[in-house]
C-alpha cells in the first residue's frame, strides 16, 4: 500500500512539471510583445518630442534674432536722432541763422543786387522753394539795410527740426519825389526878377524799424536749410516782481563803525573808477573801471563778523570830460587787520 501510494505521488509531480514549464513560456513570451509595444511608443514618443523642442527652440530662435535686429535698427534710428539733435542744438545753428536773416533783409537798391540776393537766398532754403515770392519789390525804390541782430531763443520741435528767434533793426530807405520851392531869376536889366517855382525831386527817405523774426530750420545731420518763409513774432520778457533783498548775515555795524570806514571807501572807489597804482593796496582785485570820477557814496547797509564788514553801497561816478553822473550799486567784503581795511570781494 505504501508503494502503491509513493508510486502515485511520483507520478503527480512528474504530471505537474511539464506543466508548469509550459505556462512559464506563456508569461515569457508575452513579456516580450509588450516590452517591444512600449519600447516602439517610447522611441517614437522621444523623436516627436525632440522634433517640437526642435521647432519651439527654432521659432524661438528666431524670435530672438528678430527683436535683436529691431533692437539694432531703433538704436540705428536714435543714434542717427542723436546726431541730428546734437546739430540742431548746436552754436551753428544760431550762426546760419544770423546770417541767414542777414541776407534775407538786406535788399539792394539797384537792380543788379537784387537778383544775385535771391540767387543766394536759394542756397538757404530747402530744395525747390521758390524764393521770388519772399516779397514783392517792383514798385519800391530803394532799400533795406540791417543795422543788428540779436539771438533771442531756440525751439526744438524735434530730432531734426527747430525755430530760431531774432531781433533785428533795420533801415528803409525809400527815394520819394517831393515837391520843392526853388528861387529862380527872370527877365534882363530892369525886367530882372526873382520868381519861387515848384519842382520836383527825388529824396532819400529813412525809416528805423525793430522786428522779432522766427525762422524755421531743418537740418540732415551734416547742414541746415530754412524750411518756409520767416514768421513776425512779439515776445514781452518784462514782467512785475515783487523782489525782497537778501538780508546779510552778521551784526549791524555801529554808526561809529560805519563813519569809521566812510574815508576808506572815498578813497577806494576813486581808485577803483581809474586803475591808479593805489587801488592793488586797497584790495584783491586785478583791475577797476577807467575814466570814471568818483563823485559820492551813499551805505545802504552794513554788518560785521568779527574782523569782516559786510557793506552795501550807492556809488556816483562821473563820465570823465562830462557832467553825466550814474548811479551804481556794489556789495563789498572788507576785512579789517590792524586798523587796516582791505577789499576782499567786490560785487
Amino acid at each position: 500500500m505504501k508503494k502503491l501510494i509513493k508510486a502515485m505521488k511520483e507520478k503527480k509531480v512528474k504530471g505537474d512539471k511539464p506543466s508548469s514549464i509550459k505556462k512559464d513560456k506563456r508569461a515569457l513570451s508575452f513579456s516580450k510583445k509588450k516590452t517591444r509595444k512600449i519600447a516602439s511608443i517610447l522611441v517614437f514618443g522621444v523623436m516627436g518630442i525632440s522634433l517640437l523642442f526642435n521647432v519651439i527652440h527654432f521659432t524661438k530662435v528666431q524670435s530672438i534674432r528678430n527683436t535683436v535686429q529691431a533692437s539694432y535698427n531703433e538704436i540705428d534710428e536714435q543714434m542717427k536722432g542723436v546726431e541730428k539733435g546734437s546739430l540742431i542744438e548746436s552754436q551753428r545753428l544760431v550762426v546760419y541763422g544770423d546770417e541767414f536773416v542777414r541776407k534775407y533783409i538786406n535788399l539792394p537798391a539797384e537792380e543788379e543786387g537784387r537778383e544775385q540776393r535771391t540767387d543766394d537766398l536759394k542756397g538757404y532754403f530747402v530744395a525747390g522753394f521758390d524764393v521770388n515770392n519772399l516779397e514783392d519789390t517792383s514798385e519800391f525804390i530803394g532799400s533795406r539795410t540791417t543795422k543788428s541782430i540779436t539771438f533771442l531763443d531756440m525751439e526744438r520741435r524735434s530730432s531734426h527740426e527747430a525755430v530760431v528767434f531774432y531781433r533785428v533793426a533795420y533801415d528803409i530807405t525809400q527815394v520819394k519825389e517831393v515837391e520843392k520851392e526853388v528861387k529862380k531869376t527872370k527877365g534882363k536889366g530892369k525886367d530882372k526878377k526873382e520868381v519861387i517855382e515848384n519842382v520836383k525831386e527825388n529824396q532819400d527817405h529813412v525809416t528805423n524799424h525793430q522786428v522779432e523774426i522766427a525762422v524755421p530750420v531743418i537740418t540732415d545731420g551734416e547742414g541746415f536749410a530754412v524750411t518756409n518763409n520767416p514768421s513776425l513774432t512779439s515776445s514781452n520778457v518784462k514782467s512785475s516782481i515783487q523782489h525782497e533783498v537778501t538780508e546779510l548775515d552778521g551784526e549791524d555795524a555801529t554808526s561809529k563803525e560805519i563813519e569809521a570806514i566812510h574815508p576808506f571807501l572815498s578813497d577806494f572807489f576813486t581808485s577803483f573808477g581809474v586803475s591808479d597804482e593805489k587801488l592793488a593796496f586797497m584790495g584783491d582785485l586785478n583791475k577797476g573801471l577807467t575814466n570814471k570820477v568818483y563823485e559820492e557814496h551813499k551805505v545802504s547797509e552794513a554788518v560785521k563778523n568779527n574782523d569782516i564788514y559786510t557793506v552795501r553801497v550807492n556809488v556816483t561816478y562821473r563820465e570823465q570830460e562830462t557832467t553825466l553822473s550814474n548811479r551804481y550799486f556794489y556789495e563789498l567784503t572788507i576785512h579789517e587787520e590792524n586798523g587796516r581795511l582791505f577789499v576782499q570781494s567786490l560785487h
